[in-house]
């Protein structure tokens, strides 16, 4: 956003339009001083003096001296910050085997957070809906007031238009609006924004971990299902309807394995969970999750599953190379069960990769900072954005 000045008294659109700049800007960046924020929104000191009065009073910003300003000449500089007793949204992120919630302050400040076994009925939702909402209405109690936003990632395709998950495969979820069942059975009175769970962690990468100053990027993230997200001169990839980025559903072993999707020789079922525990020898394990868990922990001392690990390079390393081939992105993020992969089987990974893509533009690899946390704080993301959008 930039922001623009009029003589006189400013027009109450143009007023919201600075507001939402200055707002944006402390989400972005964190703390700024008044001078800076002059700068960034082409504004007078005083105008710029009169708008973070005007965020204070609303509870959304705080202002005070630099951190170690000593007295001596001059006016030490002043420092605005968000004020995250109340500038602060709801993240929810639905995944197949875990709920997690959190209260998230401008500025990407996590509050706190919760992570609870996911009690889902595949293809009923409505028990997955009821321990939603009670987790959704006891955190929002907690907060000083109302939460500005709630932001909500779900694995599976969310339609752009109007958040309606259309098909979660792993869920067996279909058409399910799932803002207007929350906004029903919540009774918030508030925005909330659904999205897939891979995009919205791409979107928290390129904000807050490692996508930082990169504007070109692909993530990547395998777990029970296999999901992405692109970023192309700093915006999340949507597509036509929403759906761009669904990279574990290319089709990548013609008349191989049936994916949940219903399709065959998906990517996922080459590289996602269930396809390591397959090489590991372990076949539909009691609880996937901890199983998954253990062989990982074990990629480090154990041969097998270290074996495990490296027999996902070549499949891993196929899509790979196709998604370089296709974006040219600066550098390609790897989360989920990926990520350790990375870390016990770089060489054969570069290796693969090298074979698929041959010679050409240096391309970085580089593992998630944010791990399991992508897709909330990426939720929380969306729900700031939303909120901005909207911001009166």
């Amino acid at each position: 956003m930039t922001a623009s000045t009029t003589s006189g008294r400013a027009p109450a659109g143009l007023r919201r339009h600075n507001l939402r700049t200055i707002l944006e800007q402390l989400h972005l960046h964190g703390p700024t001083s008044r001078a800076d924020l002059c700068e960034v929104t082409g504004l007078t000191r005083s105008a710029v003096a009169d708008l973070v009065a005007d965020l204070a009073n609303r509870g959304l910003a705080a202002e005070g001296e630099a951190a170690g300003s000593q007295s001596g000449r001059g006016r030490p500089p002043r420092i605005v910050s968000p004020s995250t007793d109340r500038a602060q949204v709801l993240a929810v992120a639905i995944e197949v085997d875990t709920i997690r919630i959190s209260r998230v302050g401008f500025g990407g400040t996590l509050l706190d957070e919760e992570h609870v076994p996911h009690e889902s009925e595949p293809g009923a939702p409505g028990r997955s809906l009821a321990q939603i909402t009670e987790l959704i209405v006891d955190r929002a109690r907690r907060g000083d007031g109302e939460p500005l936003a709630l932001g909500i990632a779900v694995a599976g395709l969310v339609r752009g238009a109007d958040g309606q998950v259309t098909h979660a495969p792993n869920l067996a979820w279909r058409d399910l609006d799932l803002s207007a069942e929350l906004r029903r059975s919540t009774e918030l009175r508030l925005p909330i924004i659904v999205g897939n769970e891979a995009r919205l962690a791409a979107l928290a990468e390129q904000r807050r971990g490692a996508g930082r100053y990169c504007g070109e990027l692909v993530y990547v993230s395998a777990e029970v299902g296999v999901g992405g997200g692109i970023i192309t001169s700093d915006r999340v990839l949507t597509g036509h309807t929403g759906y761009a980025g669904e990279i574990g559903h290319m089709i990548t072993d013609p008349g191989g394995r049936r994916c949940r999707c219903g399709g065959r020789g998906c990517w996922e079922t080459e590289i996602g969970a269930d396809a390591l525990l397959r090489h590991a020898g372990v076949h539909a394990p009691a609880n996937r999750h901890a199983a998954l868990n253990d062989l990982l922990a074990r990629a480090a001392t154990d041969t097998d599953a270290s074996e495990a690990l490296r027999a996902l390079c070549t499949p891993v390393a196929k899509g790979l190379a196709s998604l370089a081939n296709i974006f040219n992105p600066e550098r390609i993020i790897l989360g989920g069960l990926l990520s350790p992969l990375l870390q016990h089987a770089r060489v054969d990974l570069d290796t693969a990769l090298a074979e698929f893509r041959g010679p050409g533009v240096p391309l970085q690899l580089c593992p998630a900072e944010l791990g399991e946390r992508g897709g909330l704080l990426g939720a929380a993301e969306a729900a700031v954005d939303q909120y901005l959008t909207r911001f009166d």
